[in-house]
């Protein structure tokens, strides 16, 4: 049984697909946190 070429390229493309609004959310949500917690000491909830 022969697999085809374009099993192999999808195979290579679905995890990109995956991974770069993964990436995305990733530095965002760490962003967002980061900016948190320095508003949460500027506020003095954190010390």
């Amino acid at each position: 049984m022969m697999i085809g070429p374009n099993v192999f390229i999808s195979l290579f493309v679905f995890p990109i697909i995956i991974a770069i609004p993964a990436i995305i959310l990733y530095f965002i949500i760490k962003l967002a946190v980061k900016n948190a917690i320095k508003e949460a000491r500027d506020d003095g909830f954190l010390k």
